[in-house]
């Protein structure tokens, strides 16, 4: 590839990149109106892609966290401290009750218990050795229950807890009020403050009780404001973000640079693609390559564009069964697979749903297999219906699981067949004009050249039959040949077919055609013998350009001899003069540059020499092939060949099975003897 082609490659690879991106981004492009929230809805509003409304969610997570009540931590320890305190207390004036000092004077023991055993106060401990005996079971069995309560339930404030102890020892019976004096008297120095404010659990609780509330989401082609309604602040937060509100910035970075970046990357496995795989199979050079790929992946982009834009049923009727299909049968059914992976990746994009992406691969996939077998425009109607099946069976598979019902995948299902058969219809509608455009030879057109009824064939056979023979024998050889070294054997065969065409134009200077005893050549100077021979090159040329045959079929005319010479009549013309010149004895060329140009004209050699010496007695095959192959590679016209010296090896053992076939012995029986 020349500098030049690689910069014209690069140039296209460049420009289908941004026009990709463009379509990514126009997409989101959308009728800005002059909103704000309180404004009427001028019109129905519908989400251009899935988005959130992140104002509601947040309101609905903060009234959640907001509901979330403050928790407390109970310190129980007090508790125990409390009820062991009060206990202690009761213990003792039970006891004191029950046994009292033997001494008469109690009085002067009063108050050193009630400065060592208890904290109640010389009045109240008294009143408490002088109950009655239910007053004070009253107060020894509630007065502890009540306090453990209080202290259980947790105290956040001292008086408040104390009252809440009065209040719950005031409902019994009803007391005495020396009882409930007691009580309060007993049990108030024992209660504090155990409830403490728990912040980091609390705050944990709250943030767990926001995010149990979901993201509240607007589906694409969801309506996110209906006409006639009052906007509120969350809905003109979604129609900024999604550039709905006139002067805001529509284009959102991080998902255009994503974009770039995955699109940038499948370009790039493409092209890695072609660059390793791609080249090995006979297609046109890399320029033409590029350019059908290049158009086809716009196509698409487009094709996507014009669907996202529309209904969403449109998305399952887009017709992107053309790129694999027209990329199959003008290329490759490799490279096809891998451009339709640019558009899968697209449309997935565009669409929001990776799942248009794997319908897509799956499809597209079975589309360039389908039409990478198509031989015959008759084949095409039949590959159109198996592609149209695909997508239909792809679309409705990854559907299933999305359905609402089983009437949803049928309508998908018809959609999606329908975008099929459409697809096929408009590959086999531009098909003619892909091929004459860019000059692409398809399996079709090289079936139809080589049907025996073309004119140029049926003409060759009534005007020149030894070389329309010839040339059958050449194709054959040319056929097994490309075959062994992985070229293309059916462009081969029709370029055998069509490599003698400029003969017809003067048969009768040509041996195979010559019938007679007589020969013209013995009545022409050798100058003019060779300038007859040399012409049947330019005029197959010129039959050929008028006859619109493919530039492939043109260049192996122009190249199947190469820059050699009509030998026998130079070598005659040096035995007069030995300065003649020897350009009026050269083919004019090239010489070969492609595989299957190469193989023919070693083919056409080989048949000839082998032809010639046959009729003169035994010949050895592979001696006449080893001597013309290593005479070409020695004057050079192999120097542009794709023919590695491998392939040589190949090509020359495929010509000596194939000459011993049709030049086979054959049985001398004795009446043939007699003859002879």
């Amino acid at each position: 590839m020349t500098l030049r082609q690689k910069i014209i490659c690069i140039a296209l690879i460049i420009v289908t990149f941004v026009v990709l991106v463009g379509t990514v981004i126009a997409t989101g492009f959308s009728t800005q109106y002059d909103i704000a929230a309180g404004n009427v809805c001028p019109e129905d509003i519908y989400a251009t892609r899935n988005i959130v409304d992140t104002v509601t969610t947040e309101e609905r997570r903060k009234a959640a966290a907001d509901g979330v009540e403050d928790i407390y931590t109970i310190d129980f320890g007090k508790v125990d401290l409390a009820l062991s305190t009060v206990n202690s207390a009761l213990a003792y004036i039970r006891n004191e009750r029950e046994e009292p000092p033997e001494s008469a004077d109690i009085q002067s023991e009063i108050p050193y218990a009630v400065k060592n055993e208890t904290y109640l106060s010389e009045k109240n401990f008294i009143a408490a050795l002088h109950l009655s005996d239910s007053d004070f079971e009253l107060l020894a069995s509630n007065a502890p229950d009540i306090l453990k309560k209080v202290m259980t339930e947790g105290v956040t404030d001292t008086q408040a807890g104390i009252d809440y102890f009065n209040a719950e020892f005031a409902k019994l019976n009803p007391p005495r009020v020396i009882v409930t004096e007691l009580a309060d008297a007993l049990c108030s120095g024992a209660i504090e403050v155990n409830k403490t404010f728990n912040s980091e659990e609390t705050q944990k609780q709250k943030e767990i009780a926001a995010n149990a509330v979901s993201n509240i989401t607007y589906m694409k082609n969801q309506v996110i404001a209906r006409k006639g309604e009052i906007i509120t602040a969350a809905q003109l937060a979604m129609l900024r973000e999604m550039g709905f509100v006139k002067g805001e910035i529509q284009i959102d970075v991080f998902h255009t640079i994503s974009v770039m970046s995955l699109l940038a990357l499948v370009i790039a496995l493409v092209v890695l693609h072609y660059i390793t795989v791609g080249k090995k199979e006979i297609s046109p050079n890399a320029v033409i390559t590029t350019v059908i790929c290049s158009a086809l992946t716009i196509i698409g982009a487009f094709i996507i564009f014009f669907a996202v834009k529309g209904s969403e049923n449109l998305i399952y009727l887009m017709p992107l069964a053309i790129i694999p299909a027209l990329i199959s049968l003008l290329l490759s059914g490799n490279l096809s697979c891998s451009v339709n992976m640019i558009t899968a990746v697209l449309a997935g994009i565009q669409t929001n749903d990776l799942s248009v992406t794997l319908a897509l691969i799956l499809a597209g996939s079975a589309t360039a297999y389908v039409f990478s077998r198509v031989r015959r425009r008759t084949h095409m109607l039949s590959a159109t219906l198996i592609s149209s099946l695909a997508y239909a069976l792809s679309y409705s598979a990854i559907f299933i699981d999305t359905s609402k019902g089983i009437f949803d995948v049928f309508i998908v299902f018809a959609y999606a067949l329908l975008g099929g058969f459409f697809g096929g219809v408009l590959t086999i509608g531009t098909l003619p004009f892909w091929e004459a455009i860019f000059d692409v030879i398809t399996p079709m057109k090289l079936g139809e050249l080589s049907n025996p009824e073309h004119q140029l064939l049926k003409k060759m056979l009534l005007k020149a039959p030894g070389s329309y023979h010839h040339a059958l024998t050449v194709a054959n050889m040319a056929d097994a040949a490309a075959a062994a070294v992985n070229a293309n054997a059916l462009l081969a065969r029709v370029g055998a077919y069509y490599h003698d065409i400029g003969k017809m134009e003067q048969p009768i200077y040509f041996k195979e055609n010559q019938f007679g005893d007589g020969n013209p050549h013995d009545e022409l100077p050798y100058e003019e013998s060779a300038r007859i021979i040399l012409q049947h090159v330019s005029d197959g040329v010129r039959l050929a350009s008028q006859h619109r045959l493919p530039t492939a079929v043109r260049d192996i005319i122009a190249q199947h001899h190469g820059t050699t010479t009509v030998s026998y009549f130079l070598y005659k013309a040096k035995q007069e003069n030995p300065d003649v010149d020897s350009a009026l004895f050269t083919y004019p060329g090239p010489a070969p540059t492609t595989k299957e140009a190469t193989i023919i004209m070693l083919a056409d050699a080989c048949e000839a020499a082998v032809r010639a010496m046959r009729e003169k007695g035994a010949v050895d095959v592979k001696k006449v092939v080893d001597d013309i192959v290593t005479a070409r590679i020695a004057d050079g016209q192999l120097a542009s060949s794709a023919l590695t010296f491998s392939d040589l090896e190949k090509v020359k053992a495929s010509f000596v099975q194939t000459l011993e076939q049709y030049f086979h012995k054959r049985i001398l029986y004795p009446q043939n003897e007699k003859k002879d």
